[in-house]
Protein backbone atom coordinates (compact mmCIF):
# COMPACT_ATOMS: atom_id res chain seq x y z
CA UNK A 1 0.00 0.00 0.00
CA UNK A 2 2.75 2.11 1.09
CA UNK A 3 4.62 1.49 -1.98
CA UNK A 4 1.75 2.30 -4.10
CA UNK A 5 0.90 5.23 -2.63
CA UNK A 6 4.73 6.71 -3.26
CA UNK A 7 4.82 5.57 -6.77
CA UNK A 8 1.76 7.53 -7.26
CA UNK A 9 2.67 10.47 -5.68
CA UNK A 10 6.02 10.91 -8.04
CA UNK A 11 4.58 10.27 -11.27
CA UNK A 12 2.02 13.82 -9.89
CA UNK A 13 5.44 15.65 -9.14
CA UNK A 14 6.19 14.71 -13.04
CA UNK A 15 2.79 15.39 -14.18
CA UNK A 16 2.86 18.81 -12.40
CA UNK A 17 5.95 19.55 -14.15
CA UNK A 18 5.07 18.97 -17.33
CA UNK A 19 1.28 20.01 -16.96
CA UNK A 20 3.34 23.66 -16.28
CA UNK A 21 5.74 23.23 -19.11
CA UNK A 22 3.00 22.82 -21.74
CA UNK A 23 0.86 25.63 -20.31
CA UNK A 24 3.55 28.02 -20.11
CA UNK A 25 4.87 27.30 -23.53
CA UNK A 26 1.29 28.58 -24.81
CA UNK A 27 0.04 31.27 -22.44
CA UNK A 28 2.16 31.68 -19.31
CA UNK A 29 1.89 30.24 -16.20
CA UNK A 30 0.14 32.58 -13.54
CA UNK A 31 2.72 33.78 -11.17
CA UNK A 32 0.63 32.84 -8.33
CA UNK A 33 0.87 29.06 -9.25
CA UNK A 34 4.28 29.04 -8.55
CA UNK A 35 5.04 30.63 -4.96
CA UNK A 36 8.34 30.88 -3.02
CA UNK A 37 9.00 29.59 0.08
CA UNK A 38 9.49 31.73 3.06
CA UNK A 39 13.67 32.31 3.31
CA UNK A 40 14.98 30.68 6.21
CA UNK A 41 16.60 33.17 9.11
CA UNK A 42 20.11 32.32 8.87
CA UNK A 43 22.00 32.00 5.24
CA UNK A 44 22.18 28.30 4.52
CA UNK A 45 26.10 26.91 3.63
CA UNK A 46 25.44 26.93 -0.07
CA UNK A 47 22.61 29.64 -0.79
CA UNK A 48 20.18 28.42 -3.76
CA UNK A 49 21.49 30.52 -7.11
CA UNK A 50 20.12 29.34 -10.55
CA UNK A 51 20.78 30.27 -14.09
CA UNK A 52 18.27 30.26 -16.88
CA UNK A 53 19.10 31.01 -20.21
CA UNK A 54 20.59 28.69 -23.28
CA UNK A 55 22.44 25.15 -22.64
CA UNK A 56 25.03 24.81 -23.68
CA UNK A 57 25.70 27.94 -22.56
CA UNK A 58 28.90 30.17 -23.14
CA UNK A 59 29.44 34.06 -22.72
CA UNK A 60 32.47 35.03 -22.74
CA UNK A 61 34.66 33.07 -20.21
CA UNK A 62 31.17 32.20 -18.43
CA UNK A 63 30.38 28.39 -19.64
CA UNK A 64 28.29 26.15 -18.15
CA UNK A 65 30.67 24.23 -16.40
CA UNK A 66 31.81 27.23 -14.48
CA UNK A 67 28.70 27.66 -13.03
CA UNK A 68 28.04 24.43 -12.39
CA UNK A 69 31.61 24.65 -10.44
CA UNK A 70 30.04 27.16 -8.42
CA UNK A 71 27.59 25.19 -7.35
CA UNK A 72 24.67 27.06 -9.63
CA UNK A 73 21.51 25.35 -10.71
CA UNK A 74 21.42 25.13 -14.73
CA UNK A 75 17.76 25.70 -16.06
CA UNK A 76 17.08 25.97 -19.67
CA UNK A 77 13.42 27.77 -19.23
CA UNK A 78 11.79 29.98 -16.80
CA UNK A 79 8.71 27.50 -16.12
CA UNK A 80 11.21 24.87 -14.62
CA UNK A 81 13.00 27.42 -12.79
CA UNK A 82 10.33 28.70 -11.16
CA UNK A 83 8.46 24.75 -10.36
CA UNK A 84 12.26 24.20 -8.66
CA UNK A 85 11.90 27.65 -7.07
CA UNK A 86 8.49 26.14 -5.29
CA UNK A 87 10.68 23.93 -3.35
CA UNK A 88 13.41 26.05 -2.10
CA UNK A 89 13.55 30.30 -1.85
CA UNK A 90 15.74 31.26 -4.19
CA UNK A 91 18.61 33.45 -3.17
CA UNK A 92 19.83 34.75 -6.90
CA UNK A 93 19.47 34.53 -10.59
CA UNK A 94 21.35 34.27 -12.94
CA UNK A 95 19.70 35.32 -16.71
CA UNK A 96 21.39 35.68 -19.41
CA UNK A 97 20.06 38.67 -22.35
CA UNK A 98 19.31 35.59 -24.64
CA UNK A 99 16.42 34.35 -21.67
CA UNK A 100 14.74 37.64 -21.52
CA UNK A 101 13.49 37.03 -25.00
CA UNK A 102 11.70 33.83 -24.08
CA UNK A 103 10.10 35.68 -21.02
CA UNK A 104 6.14 35.85 -20.76
CA UNK A 105 4.48 38.61 -18.56
CA UNK A 106 3.41 35.92 -15.70
CA UNK A 107 7.69 35.13 -16.02
CA UNK A 108 8.30 38.63 -15.94
CA UNK A 109 5.67 38.97 -12.75
CA UNK A 110 7.60 36.00 -11.33
CA UNK A 111 11.42 37.35 -11.07
CA UNK A 112 10.00 40.92 -10.52
CA UNK A 113 8.34 39.16 -7.02
CA UNK A 114 11.77 37.42 -6.55
CA UNK A 115 13.71 40.68 -6.84
CA UNK A 116 11.55 42.68 -4.48
CA UNK A 117 11.83 39.81 -2.00
CA UNK A 118 16.21 40.02 -1.91
CA UNK A 119 17.13 37.80 -4.98
CA UNK A 120 20.55 39.22 -6.56
CA UNK A 121 19.59 39.37 -10.63
CA UNK A 122 22.51 39.15 -12.97
CA UNK A 123 21.24 40.24 -16.71
CA UNK A 124 23.29 41.43 -20.00
CA UNK A 125 22.28 45.42 -20.06
CA UNK A 126 20.79 47.66 -17.76
CA UNK A 127 18.38 49.07 -19.98
CA UNK A 128 17.04 45.84 -20.47
CA UNK A 129 16.95 44.56 -17.52
CA UNK A 130 14.95 47.91 -15.84
CA UNK A 131 11.97 47.43 -17.53
CA UNK A 132 12.07 43.53 -16.46
CA UNK A 133 11.85 44.01 -12.67
CA UNK A 134 9.87 47.15 -12.88
CA UNK A 135 11.75 49.61 -12.87
CA UNK A 136 11.78 52.88 -14.54
CA UNK A 137 15.71 52.83 -15.16
CA UNK A 138 19.00 51.54 -13.22
CA UNK A 139 20.91 54.27 -14.61
CA UNK A 140 21.49 56.95 -11.77
CA UNK A 141 20.46 60.50 -13.21
CA UNK A 142 24.27 61.42 -13.35
CA UNK A 143 25.20 58.63 -15.39
CA UNK A 144 25.87 58.63 -18.96
CA UNK A 145 24.01 56.73 -21.51
CA UNK A 146 26.73 53.89 -23.05
CA UNK A 147 25.31 50.90 -24.21
CA UNK A 148 26.93 47.76 -22.86
CA UNK A 149 28.51 45.18 -24.92
CA UNK A 150 27.77 41.24 -24.86
CA UNK A 151 30.65 40.18 -22.38
CA UNK A 152 29.05 42.50 -19.92
CA UNK A 153 26.56 42.32 -16.85
CA UNK A 154 24.78 44.26 -14.40
CA UNK A 155 23.77 42.78 -10.98
CA UNK A 156 21.18 44.57 -9.20
CA UNK A 157 19.22 43.48 -5.94
CA UNK A 158 16.99 44.88 -3.41
CA UNK A 159 15.34 44.08 -0.44
CA UNK A 160 12.96 45.89 2.22
CA UNK A 161 11.63 44.67 5.06
CA UNK A 162 8.69 46.15 7.23
CA UNK A 163 5.00 45.94 8.01
CA UNK A 164 3.45 45.37 4.42
CA UNK A 165 1.15 48.93 4.81
CA UNK A 166 4.61 50.28 5.54
CA UNK A 167 5.59 49.12 2.21
CA UNK A 168 2.59 49.82 0.39
CA UNK A 169 3.19 53.13 1.09
CA UNK A 170 6.96 53.48 0.45
CA UNK A 171 6.07 51.94 -3.01
CA UNK A 172 3.52 54.33 -4.02
CA UNK A 173 5.76 56.78 -3.21
CA UNK A 174 8.28 56.26 -5.82
CA UNK A 175 11.10 53.96 -6.81
CA UNK A 176 14.52 53.42 -5.33
CA UNK A 177 16.78 53.81 -8.02
CA UNK A 178 15.81 57.71 -8.70
CA UNK A 179 18.78 58.72 -6.30
CA UNK A 180 21.34 57.29 -4.55
CA UNK A 181 19.95 57.97 -1.10
CA UNK A 182 16.69 56.79 0.10
CA UNK A 183 14.37 58.09 2.47
CA UNK A 184 11.32 56.77 3.42
CA UNK A 185 8.55 59.16 3.12
CA UNK A 186 5.89 60.16 6.31
CA UNK A 187 3.45 58.12 7.72
CA UNK A 188 6.13 55.28 8.19
CA UNK A 189 5.51 54.03 12.04
CA UNK A 190 7.02 50.71 12.55
CA UNK A 191 10.51 49.52 11.58
CA UNK A 192 11.74 49.70 8.09
CA UNK A 193 14.30 48.29 6.64
CA UNK A 194 15.80 48.71 2.87
CA UNK A 195 18.81 47.65 1.33
CA UNK A 196 19.98 47.45 -2.43
CA UNK A 197 23.20 47.91 -4.92
CA UNK A 198 24.47 47.82 -8.58
CA UNK A 199 27.41 46.37 -9.90
CA UNK A 200 28.79 46.39 -13.64
CA UNK A 201 31.50 44.25 -14.82
CA UNK A 202 32.80 41.99 -17.52
CA UNK A 203 32.79 38.15 -18.27
CA UNK A 204 36.07 38.02 -20.21
CA UNK A 205 38.94 37.77 -17.96
CA UNK A 206 39.22 35.04 -14.96
CA UNK A 207 39.98 37.71 -12.15
CA UNK A 208 36.48 39.28 -13.51
CA UNK A 209 34.80 36.36 -13.18
CA UNK A 210 35.67 35.68 -9.30
CA UNK A 211 34.84 39.43 -9.17
CA UNK A 212 31.54 38.47 -10.18
CA UNK A 213 31.16 35.65 -7.85
CA UNK A 214 32.30 37.30 -5.04
CA UNK A 215 29.99 40.21 -5.52
CA UNK A 216 27.08 37.47 -5.71
CA UNK A 217 27.75 36.20 -2.11
CA UNK A 218 28.47 38.92 -0.74
CA UNK A 219 24.96 40.47 -2.05
CA UNK A 220 23.25 37.55 -0.67
CA UNK A 221 25.08 37.72 2.76
CA UNK A 222 23.75 41.04 2.86
CA UNK A 223 20.28 40.30 1.95
CA UNK A 224 20.07 38.33 4.79
CA UNK A 225 22.04 40.54 6.91
CA UNK A 226 19.24 42.87 6.31
CA UNK A 227 16.26 40.74 7.19
CA UNK A 228 18.40 40.03 10.62
CA UNK A 229 18.48 43.53 11.78
CA UNK A 230 14.87 43.61 10.73
CA UNK A 231 13.50 41.31 12.75
CA UNK A 232 15.50 42.40 15.53
CA UNK A 233 14.34 45.90 14.86
CA UNK A 234 10.54 44.53 14.81
CA UNK A 235 11.02 42.32 18.53
CA UNK A 236 12.68 45.45 20.11
CA UNK A 237 9.37 47.41 19.15
CA UNK A 238 6.81 45.43 20.20
CA UNK A 239 8.64 45.08 23.25
CA UNK A 240 7.68 48.84 24.35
Amino acid sequence: MGRKFFRGMGLLGVGVLLGLGVWGMRWGVPAVLTPSPAHAAALPPEPFVAFVGPVPFARGLLTMERLRAEGVAVFSGWVSLRVAGMGRPLDGVVVDGEALGWMKEEDRRWLEGRFREGVVVLGVDQDEVAPVLGLKRLRLPEEGVIPMGSLEYVMVYEVLQGDPRDIAIVREAGRFWESREFRAPAGIARPLYHGGGKAIGRLDSEGELRLLFHRLRMAIQGVYEIRAQYREALRTFERR
